[in-house]
C-alpha cells in the first residue's frame, strides 16, 4: 500500500500529498492553541475516511477536554480507527493503543504506547505532545523530563514543528528546577514562534519560580492583547498575570482580571474552573473581599460534578462549592470522589483525600485540616499539575496556622513552601534573607504578604516585606 510521508518523514495512512499538507497545518493550529481545529480535522476526516490518525487525534482532543460525558463520543473515533487496523503502520497502530487505554482509563498503559512510539519514532509530534501533557497530570516531574529529553535530540532547527518541542522541554525543565536552561528554551521558542503559548507559558512559570514578578508581569502584558485570538487555554496565562499582579499588591487589578478574563461566566472548562477557586482563596488569604465571585464558580461546580477526569480539579471543585454555599453538592462531590477511589480510579484515592481536608479548611476546621493536609501534602502533587498551581496547599496550610494563632508552625510551613524554589547559590542566599525576615514577623498579616510571592527577587519586593516588619 502505497503511503506518503508527513513532513517529518513519517509514513502516514489515509492522506494524499495535497491532504498531508492541510493536516501540517491543522497541527500546527493545534500546538498554537488556536480555535476551530476540531472543525478542521472534521472536515479533513470527510475528505479522508482512511486517515488513521485523524480519528485517534479526533479521540484525544475529545478526551483533552477532561470530562466523563466525552467519553463515549471518543470511543466512537476510537472504534472508526480500530476499523483501519488493518491498513494502519505499526506506529499508528500504537496510538490506538493510546487512546484505547485513555477512553477506558489505563493511564499505564497509554504511558507504555506513547513512550514505544518516541522511543522509535521520536519525531512523532503528536506523541510527543500526549506525552509530555499526560505526564505533567500524573505529576511526575522526573519522567516529563526523561520523555522531553529523550527525543528531543532526534529534532533540529529545520525540522516542521521544532518549536512546539522546545516548550515542553523548556516547562520540563522548569518544573525539575533548571530555571536558566528553561528561560533559553522558552525564549529560542518565542523566537522561532512568536505566538507559542506554551512557550511562553514556560517562561511565566521561570519568573513565577525566581520570585521575579516584574519580570514575569512585562513578559506576559507585552503579548497579552494577543490572546483573544486563542483557545480556553489563554484563560490560565491570565491566571499567571494575575498573580504577578498579586505578588505585586495589585489587588484590585487581580479582581479585573478575574472578572474580565480569567472566569467572565460560568465554565466547565477544568482549567478554568481551577484558575478561579485558586486565585480566589489566595485573594481572601491576603484579607481582599472579593464580594459574589464564588456563585459562578460554584454553579459551574455543580454543573460539572461527576463529569471531571482531571483529578486535581478535585480539591477546586471543594473551594467552590464550600465558599458559594451548596452544601449538598458538597457532599455530593466529596461522595462521588470516594466512590472513584473505591472503583480503583488512577489518583483518585488521593485526590478523595485531599478534597476532604479542603473541605474542613472551608468550612473552618483549621485544626482537623492541618492534621490531614500535613500527612497529605507530599502525596497531593502526585495528581498533577505544576509547583505554582500546587502552591495552594501550602497557602492553605499557612492560613489556617495562622487562624489557629500557631506562629510557629505558620512559620515553619512558609519556608517549607519555598524549597522548589532554591536551585542555585543566589537563590539559597535569597532564601537565607527570606528565611530571617519570616522569623522576625509576628503580626499575621505580615506573614500572610509573604504568600503573594516565593523568593523575591527584585529588591523592591524585599524592601516592601522589610517595611512591613517595621
Amino acid at each position: 500500500m502505497m503511503r506518503f510521508q508527513d513532513a517529518r518523514g513519517l509514513p502516514t495512512s489515509g492522506l494524499d500529498s495535497t491532504q498531508l499538507q492541510a493536516y501540517e497545518a491543522l497541527l500546527f493550529a493545534l500546538y498554537l492553541y488556536q480555535p476551530g481545529v476540531q472543525k478542521q480535522l472534521d472536515e479533513l476526516l470527510a475528505q479522508a475516511p482512511g486517515f488513521v490518525l485523524g480519528y485517534v487525534l479526533r479521540g484525544y482532543s475529545i478526551m483533552t477536554d477532561g470530562l466523563r460525558s466525552g467519553i463515549a463520543q471518543a470511543a466512537r473515533y476510537l472504534a472508526q480507527a480500530q476499523s483501519l487496523l488493518p491498513s494502519a503502520t505499526e506506529r499508528e497502530r500504537l496510538h490506538v493503543q493510546a487512546l484505547h487505554a485513555w477512553v477506558e482509563g489505563r493511564w499505564a498503559q497509554r504511558m507504555q504506547a506513547l513512550e514505544d512510539i518516541l522511543t522509535r519514532w521520536p519525531l512523532d509530534l503528536v506523541a510527543y505532545r500526549q506525552l509530555t501533557a499526560l505526564l505533567f497530570w500524573t505529576g511526575d516531574k522526573p519522567r516529563q523530563l526523561a520523555a522531553a529529553t529523550q527525543a528531543w535530540p532526534a529534532w533540529t532547527p529545520q525540522t516542521p514543528g521544532y518549536s512546539f518541542v522546545l516548550g515542553p522541554m523548556a516547562f520540563a525543565l522548569e518544573e525539575a528546577g533548571r530555571f536558566d536552561l528553561a528561560e533559553d528554551f522558552a525564549k529560542q521558542a518565542l523566537h522561532d514562534q512568536p505566538h507559542d503559548l506554551w512557550a511562553l507559558h514556560a517562561l511565566a512559570h521561570v519568573h513565577e519560580m525566581r520570585g521575579d514578578s516584574l519580570a514575569g508581569d512585562q513578559a506576559l502584558s507585552a503579548v497579552a492583547h494577543r490572546w483573544k485570538a486563542f483557545n480556553l487555554f489563554r484563560g490560565h496565562l491570565w491566571w499567571h498575570l494575575a498573580l504577578f499582579r498579586l505578588a505585586q499588591g495589585r489587588d484590585e487589578e487581580v479582581l479585573e482580571l478575574f472578572d474580565q478574563e480569567i472566569f467572565p461566566a460560568p465554565s466547565a472548562f477544568y482549567l478554568d474552573l481551577q484558575n478561579a477557586a485558586s486565585l480566589l482563596v489566595r485573594l481572601e488569604i491576603q484579607g481582599v473581599n472579593v464580594g459574589d465571585r464564588w456563585a459562578r464558580v460554584a454553579q459551574a461546580a455543580e454543573q460539572t460534578m461527576g463529569q471531571h477526569l482531571v483529578v486535581f480539579t478535585a480539591p477546586h471543585q471543594i473551594l467552590a462549592l464550600s465558599r458559594g454555599a451548596r452544601p449538598q453538592a458538597l457532599q455530593a462531590t466529596l461522595t462521588g470522589w470516594q466512590q472513584d477511589a473505591k472503583d480503583g480510579m488512577m489518583q483518585a484515592q488521593t485526590g478523595a483525600a485531599v478534597s476532604a481536608a479542603v473541605a474542613l479548611y472551608a468550612q473552618g476546621e483549621w485544626a482537623s485540616f492541618l492534621t490531614l493536609m500535613r500527612q497529605l501534602r507530599y502525596e497531593a502533587p502526585s495528581l498533577g499539575a505544576s509547583h505554582a498551581q500546587n502552591d495552594i496547599y501550602g497557602q492553605l496550610m499557612v492560613d489556617a496556622a495562622l487562624r489557629l494563632d500557631d506562629l510557629p508552625l505558620a512559620k515553619s510551613l512558609l519556608k517549607e513552601r519555598l524549597v522548589n524554589r532554591l536551585m542555585d547559590a543566589a537563590a539559597w542566599q535569597r532564601y537565607q534573607d527570606m528565611a530571617q525576615l519570616i522569623e522576625q514577623a509576628s503580626a499575621p498579616q505580615v506573614l500572610r504578604s509573604m504568600l503573594r510571592q516565593g523568593l523575591p527577587l527584585a529588591p523592591s519586593a524585599q524592601q516592601t516585606v522589610s517595611a512591613l516588619l517595621r
